[in-house]
């Protein structure tokens, strides 16, 4: 052989061997590069899973701070954890926390297609106050997806915020047809029927629960609901045997016994004592019972007759911070303040310290110590703040005493922290609109407005409360106009609509308006009301007058009264 191929042939096999060399090394450092990634994503899943076990113990024991920052540590790990967001999500809303939500639309945006992610995000949006939200997420549910009973059980709740009793009941009716066999549903439409005007209704309603009771699952519940229907109809016989049934179920709980009671104590049972005295023996050896038993006693007025029971208890059962507190209310709703100082200044009260206080300002206030009084008030304010339980019932307290400012001053308090500020907004609007505080309910609803964004009812009422007192009246009635458009059915925005027309010297703007409406709808003395400004502003007088007598006896702010007067002043003149 030539030299030349025989150096040509040994090229070759060098070059052979050189691209086995290359591609074993390659793909070694490919198998390499697959193993650490695989090693890393096996220890990232694995990691995730530890921190998961370890969140769901903690929550199981109730210990939320662990479970949460288990959880929040898994989801920094594998931000498309599903398990991790749906854990806080479920913490939050333990904890009252309307991030919630947010974990729940995380959850959604993980895995779109699911019914179930959509329909946790609706519920936990109704939870927290936000039925737009709830609404959002049932719009994007599939057509072929809603016929579900889950679904149509949420979209009940849906409309119900909506005031939308027609499409309410279709949704139950809906739920229940797709699964007849899911006895919470039917309990649902029972009571939604129960509640109804309509005697056709009711009486559906009543056959419903009837069937029910005969469901060990939702029995009870069915016997409660009966048990108000026949109170309702003041049936107090088939009241009395519905009770009756309630209180001889083989898992009749406590409270279910002092739901009898009550019911006997109503109606004037003689059975009642006999009743009272077999609760008394069932609680005496039981702190939550005792304590139970104590605050049925102060609901039914009967504190008396508990103090007279709590000085028989053993001193370990008066240890009870519960039965303590109980025992306080007692002393309190009799006006015994003597005995109510001596209980207050026995035993522990870590975690009632502000009731503790509250109550040594009251004892003051009735010993005419106006510094012991002021002074116990502040510190219990300051050991309640950032507390929504205590701060709430601080505030109820105050009500009950006739100490108004006292009260709303720890609600709006209350209304600038987080944690609080919902509810306490909702106590302010309440009592602002019973006092019929015009001021008041307009700085509470501008508030709403800002924090319930969605709720379209808050802004109606916003806006007629502007309206009435000549603020921003542009701009109001551009939102006026807005809310209308949107609902365009809804007497009540027809009617602010309206009455913003009308401001502007518009009458037969707003009369158009108001033709839009129903006559049962015009019949609402609400409605009714400004109907009858701006048809006597029209020149109908006789239709002003009939539509104005509708107002009588209806509770109206004092802007309202004055504009009824002034319109009635008129219409006597001509």
């Amino acid at each position: 052989m030539p030299e030349s191929s025989s150096r040509d042939l040994t090229l070759q096999r060098l070059e052979r061997t050189y691209v086995r060399l290359a591609l074993l090394v390659l793909f070694g450092i490919v198998l390499f590069v697959g193993l650490c990634w695989a090693g890393s994503h096996a220890y990232v899943r694995w990691q995730e899973h530890s921190l998961m076990r370890q969140a769901h113990a903690a929550l199981q024991r109730g210990d939320l701070r662990w479970a949460s920052l288990a959880a929040q540590r898994a989801y920094g790990v594998n931000s498309s954890s599903l398990d991790a967001c749906r854990t806080l999500a479920e913490i939050a809303e333990k904890g009252q926390d309307e991030g919630a939500i947010d974990w729940r639309r995380r959850v959604v945006e993980i895995d779109p297609h699911s019914l179930f992610n959509q329909l946790a995000l609706a519920t936990t949006a109704l939870r927290f106050a936000k039925p737009a939200i709830a609404a959002d997420a049932l719009a994007a549910v599939p057509a072929e997806k809603r016929n579900d009973d889950g679904y149509q059980a949420v979209a009940a709740r849906v409309s119900l915020t909506k005031n939308d009793l027609v499409a309410t009941r279709v949704h139950l009716a809906a739920a229940v047809r797709l699964a007849p066999n899911n006895p919470d549903h039917q309990l649902a439409l029972a009571q939604f029927d129960l509640a109804s005007k309509d005697d056709v209704q009711r009486a559906e309603g009543r056959k419903l629960a009837e069937l029910l009771k005969t469901k060990p699952t939702v029995r009870r519940e069915a016997l409660v609901l009966l048990i108000n229907d026949a109170l309702r109809r003041r049936s107090l016989s088939e009241a009395t045997k519905l009770t009756n049934e309630l209180a001889a179920l083989p898992n009749a709980s406590f409270a279910d016994e002092i739901l009898t009671a009550s019911f006997q104590h109503t109606v004037k049972e003689p059975t009642f004592i006999a009743s009272v005295t077999r609760l008394e023996e069932q609680a005496a050896s039981s702190p939550e019972k005792a304590a139970q038993l104590i605050a049925w006693m102060n609901t039914e007025a009967l504190s008396l007759l508990a103090i007279d029971w709590s000085k028989k208890l053993p001193a370990n059962l008066l240890d009870n911070l519960a039965v303590r507190v109980a025992v306080g209310d007692s002393y309190a709703q009799s006006g015994n303040w003597k005995g109510l100082e001596d209980i207050l200044q026995h035993g522990t009260w870590t975690g009632a310290e502000s009731l503790n206080l509250a109550w040594r300002a009251k004892v003051a206030d009735e010993s005419s110590d106006a510094v012991g009084r002021e002074k116990f008030w502040t510190e219990a304010v300051a050991k309640a703040r950032g507390q929504s339980e205590q701060s709430n019932l601080l505030a109820s307290l105050a009500f009950q005493w006739h100490w108004p400012e006292k009260a709303t001053a720890v609600l709006w308090t209350c209304s600038e922290q987080r944690e609080t500020q919902l509810p306490a907004l909702k106590a302010l609007y309440l009592y602002y609109t019973e006092q019929r505080d015009t001021a008041g309910t307009y700085r509470v609803l501008g508030k709403l407005v800002e924090l319930l964004p969605d709720d379209l009812s808050i802004r109606n009422n916003f806006i007629l409360i502007s309206l009435l007192l000549q603020t921003e009246p542009t701009r109001m009635r551009t939102m006026a106009r807005e809310l209308n458009q949107k609902e365009p059915g809804n007497g009540s925005f027809a009617s602010t609509y309206a009455f913003a027309l009308y401001q502007t010297g518009d009458t037969e703007g707003a009369l158009r308006v108001f033709n839009t409406l129903s006559p049962e709808q015009l019949r609402d003395p609400a409605i009714a009301l400004y109907y009858g400004v701006i048809l006597a502003g029209a020149g109908h007088k006789q239709e002003a007058a009939a539509a104005l007598a509708k107002t009588s006896g209806a509770k109206l702010l004092p802007e309202e009264r004055a504009l009824v007067e002034s319109v009635r002043a008129k219409l006597a003149q001509q």
